[in-house]
């Protein structure tokens, strides 16, 4: 059995950008000086953090065989039944023609 919960070390590494960018953001709103590069320190902090928890699954992967990181995702079942908003057809198209009907008196 794998463990599915990562460690304190792994969830620092992964949070490390996020709290750097928000200890900028607070700073910088304080003092008022660079806040025009709030958004792009954000934008690192995300990319950073995408990144360490790649490279965190790709660790345990390596390093202790746990692949199942990758394994625990489905693909959605889809089988052809989403709304299709030009025509107006798709999973609940009875309803809105059972409400036309009932608007125009007609017998459902």
């Amino acid at each position: 059995m794998t463990n599915q919960y990562p460690s304190r070390g792994a969830r620092a590494f992964v949070l490390a950008g996020p709290a750097t960018a928000l200890l900028f953001t607070v700073f910088s709103l304080a003092t008022g000086t660079g806040a025009g590069f709030i958004g792009g320190a954000w934008f690192c902090a995300a990319l950073s953090s995408s990144f360490s928890a790649l490279s965190c699954v790709l660790w345990r992967g390596f390093r202790h065989s746990d692949w199942s990181a990758f394994n625990r995702y489905e693909l959605p079942d889809d089988r052809g039944e989403r709304f299709d908003w030009i025509t107006r057809t798709g999973r609940y198209a009875h309803l809105r023609d059972l409400d036309e009907q009932e608007l125009h008196h007609h017998d459902p």
